[in-house]
């Protein structure tokens, strides 16, 4: 799963101009009505309010004012898709910011300008993938904030720096920034802040290797836990512990958080997050092997899916509609009043604040993320489709095999050994039955060899191994642990041979079931690659010695499957450190 999504949440609050204080009342007014209409989805609307606060703050001469309005006026444009205009509007900015007069007089009001500023600017280049000038933007928005005194303010910033530098890969620095967010949070007794920062924190040690360190923030949010009823706090945190339970591939640690974040109240406003819960949720199930659950919920996330899509269709139709409101606006804006323009806007401005409270989520997976959240639709739906046409086709094969199978049974070995009874019973002799007894032998054996898993029709071979695993662990009963991991590069799993597949599926088979029933271990970890046309296999147990040079059908049957595939077969066993089994084979 990935990194939560409310990281991005919080850069939504912040792509807002910051509130400023002072005695530009009218400019102040102005930008507070755009902002209430952007946030309640009138994006036209606030870049005509917007454009008219730069005008007059431009009248008025104030740097900071300019540098406020141009900022916000930035977001909305960028907001309507039309980036190369944002930019230009980021570029205006950052040539006062960038003056020696501005860095000259700073106060609290020029510190969250600039700040506000650079953090649009790492967010939008996030966005657009120019990871490095992200990064740049995201750490001077860190030093301008750091000369605040708005222990809130600072919080803010630096949870957003965070969030940027996570998703440019810059873990430890991003760590660095959580923990300054955390440390202001906790200065101002903002529990939920705090939390928030100390979720990110736990997840970013985590990904770095920093196992005591995650834990250590684990319980600071556990301790902060009872201080917190905020929706969007709590999802934080339960996405960070998901993404840790299946980043160490513990699902039913995952399902248990997936479980959590599904009873949240007020998570039907975010259909988005639930989507991505269930699509996430069904693929925890089928790798535990309990496909009657998975299936379940992917019908869930299907029927989901298809309201969303009319919930997609009724935005566009919103659109349209604001979009001619929108006209019908700026006619009444040039041909009236400034009065009765202004006083429009302000019933606007209350009426979006009104709703802001109930409205933000769904303004969040609407607006700031539509295009991408299209594409995750698309990519769901395919995904999903093709789920249930797999399991389908692999029932298919299932009961095909079985139907084979029993007509092969019945039609030839059982009236082989029919004739073969009643040549017994009847006194025949033993010529004609020993014929009997061969032909019926014949026939086992070739049933035997034309015998293929069904599995490899319909799913791969990293899918199969996984599924028999996990069986052999849940037949265990808990008495031995069985850990497997997959790694596939420039190529896919299927582009294996069945063949191929096949063998070395029997090979890995007889590997856990001799460390199963013969090394006494309580571990047993399956490592498989498929690297470069290079498959590796490997099978090690933590048990006791065992002599491989006595021969077993166990052990000549690995090697021979190895030597059908021409492939490289390694069987080392030291005293006191288990056995390992490893397998290479060129595809």
């Amino acid at each position: 799963m990935n990194f939560p999504l409310c990281a991005l949440f919080l850069a939504f609050l912040l792509l807002s101009p910051f509130s400023v204080k002072g005695n530009n009342d009218e400019i102040i007014r102005l930008r507070e009505i755009s902002d209430s209409l952007h946030n309640i989805g009138r994006t036209d609307s606030a870049l005509i309010v917007g454009e008219k606060a730069i005008r007059l703050a431009k009248e008025k001469g104030d740097k900071v004012m300019i540098v406020g309005a141009q900022a916000g006026q930035g977001v909305y444009l960028r907001s309507s898709g039309r980036i190369e205009e944002a930019l230009k509007c980021y570029e205006s900015a950052l040539e006062i910011v960038t003056t020696k007069e501005y860095r000259a007089n700073q106060n609290q009001e020029s510190i969250e300008e600039a700040a506000s500023l650079y953090i649009n600017l790492a967010v939008l280049n996030l966005d657009m993938q120019h990871k490095d000038e992200a990064v740049k933007n995201a750490l001077l928005a860190g030093e301008w904030a750091s000369r605040s005194n708005d222990e809130e303010f600072k919080s803010t910033v630096f949870g957003v720096v965070g969030s940027v530098l996570t998703g440019c890969g810059k873990l430890e620095e991003a760590s660095e920034y959580q923990a300054l967010a955390y440390k202001s949070a906790e200065k101002i007794d903002n529990a939920e802040a705090a939390f928030r920062a100390s979720a990110y924190t736990m997840l970013i040690e985590d990904r770095l290797g920093n196992v005591g360190k995650a834990q250590e923030w684990r319980n600071r949010c556990v301790k902060l836990l009872p201080e917190v009823s905020s929706v969007m706090a709590l999802l934080v945190y339960y996405q960070a512990e998901c993404s840790i339970a299946l980043k160490h591939d513990d699902q039913r640690e995952a399902l248990q958080w997936f479980d959590k974040i599904l009873s949240l109240e007020g998570i039907d406003k975010l259909p988005f997050v639930k989507f991505d819960v269930y699509n996430n949720k069904h693929i925890s199930y089928a790798a535990l092997g309990e496909y009657q659950n998975a299936y379940k919920t992917l019908l869930e996330s299907n029927e989901l899916r298809d309201s969303l899509w009319e919930a997609e269709k009724a935005e566009s139709l919103r659109d349209l509609t604001v979009k001619y409101e929108t006209k019908e606006t700026q006619l009444a804006l040039a041909q009236s009043e400034a009065k009765r323009a202004n006083t429009f806007v302000w019933l606007l401005a209350v009426a979006g604040l009104l709703l802001l409270a109930i409205i933000i989520f769904l303004l969040y997976a609407t607006r700031q993320r539509r295009l991408r959240l299209k594409k995750e639709i698309e990519f769901a739906n395919l995904r999903t489709e093709t789920g249930i046409q797999l399991t389908r086709q692999y029932i298919e094969g299932l009961e095909n095999e079985r139907n084979r199978m029993a007509k092969e049974l019945h039609d030839g070995v059982c009236n082989d050994l029919l004739a073969v009874q009643m040549n017994i019973q009847n006194g025949c002799p033993i010529e004609t039955t020993a014929n009997l007894i061969e032909t019926c032998r014949e026939s086992v054996r070739r049933i035997s060899h034309e015998l293929m898993p069904p599995e490899f029709t319909y799913a791969t071979l990293d899918e199969v191994l996984r599924f028999f695993l996990t069986k052999q662990e849940s037949a265990s009963m808990g008495k031995v642990k069985i850990i497997y991991s997959s790694e596939l590069s420039n190529g896919s799993w299927g582009d294996i041979p069945d063949f191929i597949s096949l063998e070395i599926y029997r090979i890995a088979q007889e590997a856990v079931g001799n460390a199963l029933k013969h090394s006494g271990a309580d571990e047993i970890r399956v490592d498989m690659t498929f690297i470069d046309g290079l498959i590796t296999l490997r099978v090690k147990d933590n048990g006791s010695f065992k002599d491989f040079k006595e021969k077993g059908a166990g052990l000549d049957s690995i090697k021979k499957r190895a030597n059908s595939i021409k492939g490289t077969l390694n069987i080392q066993s030291p005293e006191k450190e288990g056995t390992e089994v490893l397998l290479t084979a060129k595809v």
